[in-house]
């Protein structure tokens, strides 16, 4: 045979073979944790197993309306249609069609005339900003956000899994998801090493506060952040110290130079997830630790933890209204480089008991089951750019704001505007499929 049909021939075997291969599946668990996503599940989308490998690793637009279809040639059946202008990423060609990586999750094919092609990977498929999503396993088997990785691994620029925890010596231990790192490097994403002090449902106080106060342990710290960039092939970290004593705010700060000074001139990336506020309050009990000025020189990247703006224990509200959030970016735009922010994402919500103010935090798709089982139509606030709805349970009145695909467009629109870094999104596997839709249409077009 000749070498263009030889590979012509070994492209179909090859799609033929992934296709037969059969779908991925997932596991929900229904337990729902604090904080919010750390213990909950949700169905996600399902994507063909084993599909093939960017060959091409160039990109193209559809020239005119096309139709997809599930092999390459007009006798396979269709799948899908693509509007004009919508950007794919190439995955391989057979006689003139070419299999993409679909907006949606997923692969089809494309007739060749149909298209527009770019110049490489990133001239119309890699987003003009900073796309980070947070992974979590949270259970033996937990496959929720890894399937999400699987499927929109063309929408990411980076994961952060939440993997390990310090303890009140420096002592830094977990566990290295590479099945998550094996994905989301041979797809060019940048990987993050999260580091939390997380201690079973809450963020542990006592320990950071001790940890963060002795030179010895800051100094044990940093040598274990150190050694797990090396050991596993991270590019960086994500520093996600939660709940600091206000005044540990300059032994914080001093911690982060200490990282910095170790990290930064062997070419990893130091970022920090830090809690959202739009001004200064040094002696305030979750806020006052954080010194978004001295962070903002340190660091590569700032996450800013733009949700639960309304939490169990608050009355019920939107999780980030647009007007909440644009407040915090601003104010942020004044102590650091705007560049260097993302805007936390929330993909859950909460379901509020308004005899008690407590609430359980569910996910979208938990939201959205929970309003069709009692008969509720979703609302709108436009005001916070919001979705909600109330409804009964026994003689108890309860209500449940969520974050969505439309909701979170208004945040993606903001980063435009300012002309910020991008987004970090809290965490994959709770949100729907409309998401990566949404920052498609918002950050790849």
């Amino acid at each position: 045979m000749q070498p263009n049909t030889t590979a012509t021939a070994l492209v179909i075997l090859m799609y033929i073979a992934s296709s037969i291969a059969g779908m991925r599946t997932t596991k929900t668990n229904p337990g729902v944790q604090t904080p919010p996503g750390i213990q909950t599940t949700v169905p996600t989308p399902q994507t063909e197993k084993n599909a093939l490998v960017d060959l091409a690793s160039r990109s193209a637009a559809i020239a005119e309306t096309a139709n997809v279809r599930s092999g390459p040639g007009t006798n396979y059946s269709k799948v899908g249609k693509l509007s004009k202008n919508t950007p794919v990423r190439l995955v391989s060609e057979a006689n003139g069609w070419y299999q993409i990586a679909l907006p949606n999750g997923g692969y089809g094919w494309v007739a060749g005339s149909l298209l527009r092609m770019g110049e490489s990977a990133g001239s119309l498929q890699k987003t003009r900003h900073d796309v980070v999503g947070y992974y979590t396993v949270n259970y033996p088997g937990d496959k929720s956000s890894y399937d999400v990785l699987d499927s929109y691994s063309h929408s990411l620029t980076a994961i952060a899994p939440f993997a390990y925890s310090v303890d009140r010596a420096g002592n830094v231990a977990g566990e290295h998801f590479s099945d998550a790192m094996k994905i989301s490097s041979s797809r060019g994403l940048s990987n993050l090493a999260l580091v939390h002090n997380l201690n079973g449902r809450s963020f542990n106080q006592s320990d950071i506060h001790s940890m963060l106060n002795s030179k010895a342990a800051r100094e044990r710290a940093v040598r274990d952040i150190y050694d797990l960039m090396r050991t596993n092939g991270y590019d960086g970290v994500n520093i996600d110290f939660e709940n600091v004593p206000p005044g540990d705010r300059g032994v914080l700060t001093q911690f982060m130079k200490e990282l910095r000074a170790k990290l930064g001139p062997a070419g990893y990336k130091v970022t920090m997830s830090v809690p959202a506020k739009y001004k200064d309050s040094p002696s305030s009990a979750w806020i006052g630790a954080f010194d978004y000025y001295a962070l903002g020189k340190i660091c590569d990247q700032i996450m800013l933890m733009t949700y639960d703006q309304h939490t169990s224990g608050t009355a019920a509200g939107p999780v980030a209204s647009v007007q909440w959030v644009e407040k915090v970016i601003k104010y942020a735009m004044t102590q650091m480089p705007k560049k260097k922010i993302l805007v936390g994402i929330a993909a859950y919500g909460y379901d509020w008991n308004m005899s008690t103010n407590r609430a359980k935090a569910v996910s979208y798709s938990q939201a959205i089951k929970t309003a069709s089982r009692n008969g509720k139509k979703i609302s709108w606030d436009n005001a916070s750019q919001s979705p909600y709805f109330r409804y009964k349970s026994g003689n108890v009145t309860r209500e449940v704001w969520f974050e969505s695909a439309d909701s979170m467009r208004a945040k993606l629109k903001l980063v435009k505007k300012y002309d910020l870094g991008g987004i970090a999104i809290w965490r994959l596997g709770q949100e729907d499929r409309a998401y990566w839709e949404v920052i498609q249409g918002e950050f790849m077009r």
